[in-house]
């Protein structure tokens, strides 16, 4: 093959104003149209397109349709395993042993269609995923693969190999596949639960409510009616009324506090969590310790505040329930950085974090997690069967409006 390249640059405009094209046509300079004089190529050393060709990040050789290995650049030596000062292999049956490679689902590709022995037979194979081992080694490396052929027109014959990554896509692939299947799960079930919060409310409402302020309307009437002839049987009607409003106004706090927190209506979130983790140890007998760090820490925005404790409420009651865990650990600090840290762990029987996930009635990590990502947070639920679990949230402080750090 030839040792230089040619290209062609934008030579000097031919007069004042005047608009120049490398290929065949017309310039113009004011009016008046004259024909354009192709620019000469300009020689492109070897060294240059070998530098190109060796950093490129794609993995990349030219093979002759002989077998032999005309070059090969560093990206495709670092996926062969071959390391920097390494022998590189000069055959395409050297790369063979070197590669294995498959199909996407990982089973052995027909005799003749790896796209080592289709670059070597001077074949064509559009980009295709595929996977990759290096042998001596058990991980496999989803990659995508491409064989284009080359002729000179001077009887050399081969084809140049592509081989590039696609861990990333496929990671970004599964992850939002997974986000888009708890999403599902989560929207389901937030449906589910606002039913059942609605009709709870509304069962509140009619018996402790209406209630009150229907037995409040019967003795305001009952006293209006006692008023002018007997004025103590009035005020004893009225007493009782008294009794209706407060009954009243307590059914009206119980709802409202069902619907927010009630630990943070009245303490910071420190002080809140050290009062759940008291009640949890004294309704349960785990022992249950609380750090925060410092121990004064400013009170962070109120929708921070908010998903802590619920995730705090959250993995409580999960423990309870499900874990038997003698001791739990729960932290909370907030870093240099500026974001909270949040951390629940407990020594109980573990679980298998990916299965519990999307077991039906798991939707509890499904919401923990979605109120983290609402706040541009991250959440993490390891643990395995006999080791226990630990939820860890860790949610910027920054993206809240009017965090005072």
């Amino acid at each position: 093959m030839d040792d230089v390249a040619a290209i062609a640059p934008e030579g000097p405009p031919d007069s004042v104003g005047s608009l120049h094209s490398t290929g065949s046509g017309m310039t113009q300079s004011g009016d008046q149209p004259e024909q354009v004089h192709e620019a000469p190529a300009v020689p492109l050393p070897a060294a240059a397109l070998a530098a190109a060709f060796a950093a490129l990040p794609v993995g990349m050789a030219v093979i002759a349709d002989d077998g032999r290995i005309v070059v090969m650049n560093e990206a495709l030596a670092a996926m062969c395993g071959v390391g920097e000062g390494d022998a590189r292999p000069t055959r395409a049956g050297e790369l063979t042993v070197l590669m294995d490679i498959r199909d996407a689902d990982g089973a052995p590709l027909p005799e003749g269609q790896s796209p080592i022995e289709i670059a070597g037979d001077g074949g064509s194979l559009p980009e295709a995923p595929m996977i990759v081992r290096v042998a001596g080694s058990a991980e496999a490396q989803p990659v995508a693969c491409a064989v284009t052929p080359i002729d000179d027109g001077d009887g050399w014959g081969g084809a140049l190999m592509t081989m590039r990554e696609r861990l990333a896509v496929t990671d970004d692939r599964s992850a939002l596949e997974d986000s888009q299947a708890a999403l599902r799960v989560l929207v389901a079930d937030r449906e589910r639960v606002q039913a059942e919060e609605r009709r709870r409310i509304a069962r509140d409402l009619h018996d402790d409510l209406q209630q009150s302020l229907s037995a409040l309307n019967m003795r305001l009437g009952m006293a209006e009616d006692a008023l002018a002839h007997d004025p103590e049987e009035a005020r004893q009607w009225l007493v009782e009324s008294q009794r209706n409003v407060i009954d009243a106004a307590g059914a009206t706090r119980r709802i409202i506090e069902d619907l927010r927190p009630q630990g943070l209506y009245h303490r910071a979130l420190v002080g809140a969590l050290r009062d759940l983790v008291d009640a949890f140890s004294a309704r349960t007998g785990v022992d249950c310790d609380f750090t925060a760090l410092p121990d004064a820490m400013p009170e962070p925005p109120e929708e921070v505040a908010d998903c802590i404790y619920r995730i705090a409420q959250e993995s409580l009651t999960n423990i309870a329930k499900h874990a038997e865990a003698t001791s739990v650990h729960m932290r909370l600090e907030r870093s240099a950085t500026g974001s909270m840290r949040f951390t629940v762990a407990d020594d109980g029987r573990g679980l298998d974090v990916p299965t519990a996930r999307f077991q039906e009635g798991s939707y509890g990590f499904l919401g923990m997690s979605e109120r983290v990502r609402a706040l541009n947070g991250e959440m993490r639920v390891t643990g395995s069967p006999g080791k226990g679990t630990t939820v860890e949230a860790e949610i910027p402080l920054a993206a809240a409006a009017g965090d005072p750090a």
